[in-house]
């Protein structure tokens, strides 16, 4: 048994999902499990449409435009079951604007309307890439995941709970694939212990399908995107980036934790722990190698870059010179964990404590008031953070000549800077 990850970059549009049932059939020899995301840009309109709601600001044209973009896939690619998939896609907006209209700007409810608003971006691609294989008459079996991938502790970045997933996995899967070809399911969402809709984080559906890969002993995973496999970094930024045929668990992990959009960080760990291959393809040019992942790989000897954009950096600060020690480091930390927020740079001096934290984060907001209420805070808004894995000597010359860099930090062969990219925007409040 197999398991296919396809990314929403993969399913922009009606050939895509054709692309897709022509991947699927090549497996007819193997029970196959089917992992996908929203469909192109879905997540990032439904998340413009969760702050549109947040801020006051109406949101009814963008809801449409959301619709028109998947109706426009039901017409170009369904037949006999394009009523079917019209009556899907009605009730996901009614839905979308039931969740909407209760959804209040309370800080303790917000991650909880979040994930039932971007929720829907996955179920409703996979009804409608049902819709599509049944036409094919592929046998398949739609899976609402939220039956088996259990989390517990916050709505977004939730904690899975392997014991409660492993059983809901075996015991919702297991009797599906005896009966069916294909079993088609949503990456990203999973549910806590009330039934609620929690959401695993940004690229959350790699996620799912290392989950399920691990918990199935799959022979192997597959993640289809529109790349060529795992680069040193992004070929439009780095003209010198290559492609690399084999990397092991260990680098990419780390690749992934330092902001490797290719994968969700972590999505290697379950694979490691059960000696899974990952292979990273490409959709577009599905006949190529593209990347695999797994044991028994030599270290990368070659520099790797990963850049964040869209952050937010913040400088805390005492009065008086006071040193910045444990006691006050450590109210930092718990402020982070209550807010459920994940920091891509930490750095401490004598006097001052800056964190570099992805500025989208919805909780973001709130974790400033509460900082601002113990420290003095700066923030820098729009910069961007480019960590270096391994040696490059010559990067400061090339990459970032004329780019302001607000923060360096060097540990081993790994070279974090976080720099402005445009016109600087800087905030100061005692």
């Amino acid at each position: 048994m197999k398991v296919f990850k396809f990314g929403g970059a993969c399913l922009q549009h009606s050939e895509s999902v054709r692309k897709l049932e022509q991947l699927v059939t090549s497996e007819q020899s193997r029970p196959l499990i089917v992992v996908v995301s929203a469909m192109g840009k879905t997540t990032q309109g439904l998340e413009d449409i969760f702050q549109k709601k947040i801020a006051a600001q109406p949101y009814d044209v963008a809801i449409q435009h959301l619709y028109q973009f998947h109706q426009d896939i039901i017409d170009h690619l369904l037949r006999r079951l394009r009523q079917e998939a019209y009556r899907a896609l009605a009730l996901w907006q009614e839905q979308l604007l039931e969740t909407l209209a209760h959804t209040t700007a309370d800080d303790t409810l917000l991650d909880k309307f979040y994930s039932k608003v971007v929720a829907g971006g996955e179920l409703i691609a996979s009804q409608l890439i049902d819709c599509y294989l049944q036409e094919r008459n592929v046998t398949c079996a739609w899976l609402d995941a939220r039956k088996c991938i259990r989390t517990n502790g916050a709505f977004c970045n939730a904690q899975v709970d392997w014991t409660a997933t492993q059983h809901g996995v075996r015991e919702s899967i297991g009797p599906l694939l005896k009966k069916n070809q294909v079993v088609l399911t949503q990456g990203f969402i999973g549910s806590n212990d009330e039934g609620e809709t929690t959401t695993l984080g940004k690229e959350g559906s790699d996620f799912t399908g290392a989950i399920l890969a691990a918990i199935l002993g799959a022979q192997s995973l597959t993640i289809w995107k529109d790349v060529p496999g795992i680069m040193s970094a992004d070929p439009k930024l780095f003209k010198k980036a290559i492609k690399f045929e084999h990397i092991s668990y260990k680098a990419m992990a780390e690749m992934a934790f330092y902001g490797a959009k290719v994968l969700h960080p972590k999505t290697i760990q379950p694979l490691a722990a059960h000696h899974i291959p990952l292979y990273v393809k490409p959709f577009h040019r599905f006949h190529e190698t593209g990347t695999e992942v797994a044991d028994g790989v030599a270290r990368v000897g070659h520099p790797v870059y990963t850049l964040r954009k869209d952050q937010v950096l913040i400088q805390l600060s005492l009065e008086d010179l006071t040193f910045f020690d444990e006691e006050y480091l450590g109210e930092v930390l718990h402020q982070l964990t209550k807010h459920n927020v994940h920091t891509n740079v930490l750095e401490r001096s004598a006097y001052t404590l800056s964190i570099c934290l992805d500025a989208s984060h919805s909780r973001v907001g709130a974790l400033s008031a509460a900082l601002n209420q113990k420290f003095r805070t700066r923030y820098y808004a729009r910069v961007h953070l480019l960590t270096v894995i391994g040696k490059d000597e010559n990067l400061p010359n090339t990459f970032l000549k004329g780019k302001e860099i607000l923060l360096s930090q060097q540990s081993g062969d790994i070279c974090q800077l976080v720099f402005h990219h445009q016109q600087q925007e800087e905030v100061q409040k005692d």
